[in-house]
């Protein structure tokens, strides 16, 4: 038998592997050069969806001048709130791209929930005005958290964040917790459309969406609309925009085909946003430009951050060393 060793990572270890959000935008907008740039392969997620408010998806990517490769295999169950388990699941596997052979397995929740919000970020450093003073948030949850302070990372000139969730006892513990960790203020608003019309940068960080409840004529003049992961705008939204922008056009429009109708037939895109990062086309033109920016999240992103990871958990003597040990098989079961 040859050996054939990875590293396992637990959650917790992907942690204390270390990683800040300054950090994560930066690895994500490295790697939205290489997209733009064209050097990366990134098939659109294929999926399956045993229950219909939940999915189970594959994220393969391939970044070939960082020699890294790998899978996100990652489900979303908004129902397991409800039996102790967290909504985001799945694991991570690197390979070796010489020899194709499992280098680390590990939890993915941390390192999706870092790389969505710093996306977020990434596209406000290009997007948004950077004179920038209020925040619009719906969505208190795990995304609401880090998506704010990704963009505390980006925008200097916040002076508030108004922010609204169905369940107020949710809400009221954001703010709470977040007044405590960001330099501007955190505030309750009593409904959506209150933190869209006067937000600067609004940030919808809600569970899927299956009808529209957010309108177009809501979006003040001068705002970037971030969606993370979510529908619910009505379409003549992307229509009315000035910039119309995705990470990524062909997995965009696949997830459209299968997952958002509403959004049919879709408006001409403006840009992918890598190509904005590497300035073949221009980002924001003018302080009154409307700009909305899907990010559905692309799993070069999530190979790149796992990479660092794996790279600081060796570093730290983290993880639990496994072993394959393959050979010949046999000639008969």
């Amino acid at each position: 038998m040859t050996p054939v060793e990875f590293l396992y990572l637990s959650q917790q270890e992907v942690i204390d592997a270390g990683f800040t959000l300054k950090e994560a935008v930066d690895i994500v907008e490295e790697v939205f050069k290489e997209h733009g740039s064209k050097q990366f392969e990134n098939p659109p997620k294929p999926g399956v969806h045993p229950r219909d408010d939940a999915f189970i998806h594959a994220m393969p990517g391939y970044l070939p001048r960082k020699g890294e490769a790998g899978v996100k295999w990652v489900s979303g169950y908004p129902n397991n709130l409800q039996h102790g388990l967290p909504l985001i699941m799945g694991l991570i596997v690197l390979n070796d791209v010489n020899t194709g052979q499992p280098i680390a397995v590990m939890d993915c929740a941390y390192i999706t929930a870092l790389r969505t919000a710093a996306a977020s970020g990434v596209a406000a450093k290009y997007l948004a005005n950077q004179d920038a003073k209020v925040i619009g948030l719906v969505g208190a949850g795990v995304q609401g958290r880090y998506n704010l302070l990704a963009l505390k990372e980006v925008l200097t000139k916040i002076q508030v964040a108004r922010v609204f969730d169905n369940n107020p006892a949710v809400l009221h513990r954001f703010v709470k917790s977040m007044a405590a960790v960001v330099p501007f203020k955190v505030a309750a608003a009593q409904s959506a459309d209150e933190v869209i019309q006067s937000a600067d940068v609004v940030v919808i960080a809600t569970g899927r969406l299956a009808k529209p409840v957010f309108k177009e004529k809501w979006i003040k003049a001068g705002a970037l609309v971030l969606p993370v992961h979510s529908g619910g705008w009505e379409s003549r939204t992307l229509h009315n925009v000035d910039k119309f922008i995705v990470d990524d056009w062909v997995q965009f429009k696949q997830f459209i085909e299968h997952d958002y109708k509403i959004y049919a037939p879709l408006p001409d895109l403006y840009a992918e946003l890598g190509e904005i990062v590497i300035q073949k086309k221009p980002g924001r033109e003018h302080k009154e430009e409307r700009i909305i920016n899907f990010n559905f999240g692309i799993a070069i992103h999530d190979v790149a951050m796992a990479s660092v990871i794996l790279a600081r958990a060796k570093e730290k003597g983290l993880g639990t060393k496994l072993d394959l040990a393959v050979g010949e098989l046999p000639l008969s079961p």
